[in-house]
Order: C-alpha cells, then sequence, then structure tokens
C-alpha cells in the first residue's frame, strides 16, 4: 500500500527556478503523486516555460487546468494573490493527496528516488521530518536534520524546513490552513499550532529530500521588524508562557558558548589560547 502524496509549488516570476522545480519533481521514478503549480499571475517567462514542459500549446495552456505528464497529473492556477500564504493555502484545496509537500520554485528534490526511498512502506504518522540541503549561490553551506521527536525546543531552536516535511492533508481540515496574515512565519505558526498545541504526531525520515535556495524571502528578512513581531504573536498562545522564558535563556546561554565550543573545535588554537592564558596568569602573580 502506497501513500498518494500532493506535490504543491508556487511560483511567481521565477521562470529559472519554476524549470528547475519542475524537472525534479517530474523526474521522480515514483509516480503515485499529483502535482499542482500555483503561479501568482508571473509577467515573466513562467507561463510559456509551463507550457512547454507540460508540452501544451499555448491555447490550451489557461489561467488554469490539468493534464498528464508520465503518467502524473499536473493540475495549475495563474492568478493575483495576496502572497505566498494565500496561493499555498490555494494549493491545499486543490490537492487530494494523503499528504502534501510544499517544494516552491528554486527548491528542488536532490534525486530522482526521493519519494520511491520516502515511501517505499506505507507512513501513518502525521508529519514526515526529512532532512533539507540549505544552498546559496549553488553551494550547500548546511544541512538541516530534523530530531526523532520533534519538541517545542526543535522548533524555538532550529524549526523545520518545509520543503521536506510532508503533512497529512487532513491536518489543515482539522486545524485551519495557513495565515494569511503573515507575510514570513505562517508555517512555523503551523509547526506550533500542530505538533505543541494539537499533538500532531511526528516520524523522521532518514532521507535528504530537497535543497533550498537561501534567496528565499524569510531568508533575507528575519531581522525586520515584522518578521519578529510574527514570531512574538506565535508564541503569545496559551500556555506557552509557563516555559518559554527557559527556552530564552538557554538559547542565550548557547549563543554566548559558541566562541569556546568553536575554539575547542581547533585543537590547536585552542592548547594556544589556553597557554597563552595560564601564561598572563603567572604575569599578574
Amino acid at each position: 500500500m502506497t501513500n498518494k502524496l500532493s506535490i504543491i509549488t508556487i511560483n511567481r516570476n521565477n521562470a529559472e527556478g519554476l524549470q528547475r522545480t519542475i524537472d525534479s519533481v517530474l523526474s521522480q521514478t515514483f509516480s503515485a503523486f499529483e502535482y499542482i503549480v500555483i503561479d501568482g499571475a508571473s509577467t515573466d517567462n513562467s507561463m510559456p516555460l509551463l507550457s512547454d514542459l507540460l508540452m501544451l500549446d499555448n491555447e490550451r495552456m489557461l489561467k488554469f487546468g490539468e493534464t498528464v505528464v508520465k503518467g502524473i497529473t499536473v493540475k495549475w492556477l495563474s492568478e493575483p494573490d495576496t502572497g505566498v500564504y494565500q496561493a499555498m493555502n490555494k494549493g491545499i484545496k486543490m490537492a487530494t493527496g494523503d499528504y502534501l509537500l510544499f517544494l516552491n520554485s528554486g527548491d528542488f528534490l536532490v534525486h530522482d528516488n526521493v519519494f520511491k526511498t520516502v515511501f517505499l512502506e506505507t507512513k501513518l504518522a502525521d508529519i514526515l521530518c526529512g532532512g533539507c540541503n540549505v544552498s546559496e549561490n549553488g553551494k550547500v553551506v548546511w544541512t538541516s536534520n530534523p530530531p526523532e521527536d520533534v519538541t517545542f525546543g526543535t522548533l524555538y531552536s532550529v524549526g523545520l524546513a518545509h520543503q521536506s516535511t510532508f503533512i497529512k492533508r487532513y491536518l489543515f481540515e482539522k486545524l485551519g490552513m495557513y495565515r494569511e496574515d503573515f507575510k514570513y512565519n505562517s508555517d512555523i505558526d503551523f509547526w506550533y499550532r500542530s505538533i505543541i498545541v494539537n499533538g500532531a504526531s511526528t516520524e523522521k525520515v532518514d532521507v535528504i529530500i530537497a535543497d533550498y535556495n537561501l534567496d528565499g524571502i524569510s531568508s533575507k528578512e528575519h531581522q525586520t521588524e515584522k518578521y519578529q513581531s510574527e514570531i512574538n504573536k506565535i508564541l503569545s498562545q496559551a500556555n506557552f508562557d509557563k516555559f518559554l522564558p527557559d527556552y530564552k535563556r538557554w538559547n542565550d546561554e548557547k549563543k554566548s558558548m559558541e566562541a569556546l565550543y568553536w575554539l575547542k573545535s581547533k585543537k590547536i588554537i585552542f592548547i594556544l589560547v589556553e597557554k597563552l592564558y595560564r601564561f598572563a596568569k603567572r604575569l599578574k602573580r
């Protein structure tokens, strides 16, 4: 028994990234999924590109439609939206799969057997958490590795990458969709609502799923007042105030120790610094 998937890609004026994403999805060796592209009324080459990739002529490439490519049902919609989360909600409404994966334009699956590897066996958990490469200028700068158990501390300190996280569709029906009043952090809000507040089950998938490009909005603007205001609203939920101070203190202590941990990782430098420190103490005597 396999789990049917819905892969949802959000795009606006990123034809180059869209092609990279679509190519990685349609090249999968596992085909028990549907693919949904939600476009925000792009004015670049995105829609003609989609038409070419789906082997449609321009007359058939309407603002919305459905076709079959390589045995995979592909749906698309192109119209204005208020932001990425409204577009993601549109994709959820069009989806029919048991699990949803949001792979936005520019992100891509790391190899052709990702879905086959993840869904070799039937999955039961509400949320499946895989690894994600984080890239900048075409180079992987970090790889996320979710823990076996996702806790409040996980979300507060490192979070989850939606590009590598499969979500049971029924969670959106039960708990509501993404907040459209948020510009940056509606996915983070959903993790807290589903996992921490409502006890959604999670399972670690020991597979690197996707590559995420750091050119995304939230990666560049996470220091803005709007971004931080959204985080504060998320953490203001009832009962979070009972243990949030402990996590803030822990996080501050962790940051203050980072320089020491770096020195310890460089053994020669650490030994030299330690000897200089001891020598300085002797001089004071």
